[in-house]
């Protein structure tokens, strides 16, 4: 069953011939909607929703992966402490899915370990073969560290290198940080100003370590290696400038979770703030069920844009809904900020 859901999303990503140019200075909000019961409303238009901006209606356009829509740019950002050897063995062996289910042929993906160091072990790539061997490389470090925010800002500055894509980081993690210099509040301002929408495949290094093999860390067969991508200079670019100091007074009530900083989860903070959601995992078929989920989601995904308002610098927030009778759950961002630079 699976290799007929990979190969029929491998066929209808390599289908889709045309492509919308996403403007760097639209505004993109990823709008997941779904029946009372989670399952994906397809043919929706325009006319059926309402965007409201700081409680104000914005025309929007909105495109979906039939109408063709921008391609995906993912980051995936795995924890790779010593704790988490169990959980690599896992890891290693999803790299295949990643292209066919996911980015497919005009996205890319690229790969980024954290534990007392930050290694990136493969730029944005649709090479799907490199990217296999990205994740081959994969090896745990130091035992208990696992500097989460602090890979999640080198993350988000890559990804606002990339122009007209969606923005997409993907941590495979668990859920709280292990000794980052970034703070969460700062964390979360860096994803919402960059348009990057955070996904979690979340697991316990505790209960994971029970279901692993013995040994816990199989190493495997190492493909080629092919030479280790040069992280390179960066230059700031992407959805919007980070709001000069003055307009950041309000982030925690921006956020509203990030009010409880030391009793909330940090993915959830990140993946609340910026639209995503969290796939728990335990087992190998949990975290390849989280992968496939991601992959339907982001393909049955509304995307809808506007020009930001740059006459009212600051945090905007945001709300989508779905005007066509019946009832829907609306997931996307609940914000944007504006600046008058833009």
């Amino acid at each position: 069953m699976r290799s007929v859901l990979i190969l029929a999303l491998t066929i209808s990503l390599a289908a889709q011939d045309h492509r919308i140019d996403v403007q760097t200075r639209l505004v993109l909000v990823p709008a997941t909607v779904t029946d009372t019961k989670g399952h994906a409303i397809d043919g929706l238009e325009a006319s059926d929703f309402l965007l409201l901006d700081n409680g104000q209606p914005r025309k929007a356009a909105v495109d979906s992966f039939a109408t063709g829509v921008a391609p995906i740019a993912l980051v995936i950002a795995v924890q790779s402490s010593g704790i988490s050897s169990a959980v690599l063995a896992k890891v290693r062996k999803i790299g295949a899915m990643i292209q066919p289910l996911i980015t497919g042929e005009r996205g890319c993906a690229a790969l980024v370990s954290f534990d007392r160091r930050i290694d990136w072990l493969q730029e944005c790539t649709n090479d799907p073969d490199a990217l296999a061997r990205a994740f081959y490389r994969l090896k745990p470090g130091e035992p208990k560290s696992a500097r989460m925010l602090d890979a999640i800002h080198d993350s988000v500055e890559h990804l606002r290198n990339r122009q007209n894509v969606r923005r997409i980081l993907l941590l495979i993690s668990e859920s709280r940080d292990r000794g980052s210099e970034t703070a969460l509040e700062t964390t979360a301002l860096e994803t919402q100003s960059a348009g990057v929408t955070v996904y979690a495949a979340t697991y316990s290094a505790f209960k994971t370590g029970f279901t692993a093999k013995s040994p816990d860390y199989e190493a495997g067969p190492t493909p080629p290696e092919s030479p280790s991508p040069s992280k390179g200079p960066m230059t700031p670019h992407g959805e919007a400038p980070m709001p000069p100091t003055a307009q950041r007074g309000d982030i925690l009530g921006a956020f509203g979770e990030l009010a409880r900083l030391g009793k909330t989860k940090t993915t959830e903070v990140l993946a609340n703030s910026t639209g995503g959601t969290a796939f728990p995992f335990t087992r190998q078929r949990g975290l390849e069920d989280a992968i496939e989920k991601l992959g339907a989601e982001l393909h049955t995904q509304y995307v809808l844009s506007f020009p930001p308002d740059a006459t009212t610098p600051g945090y905007h927030h945001l709300e989508v809904r779905v005007t066509r009778a019946g009832e829907y759950r609306v997931r996307a961002r609940p914000g944007y900020w504006s600046t008058s630079a833009q």
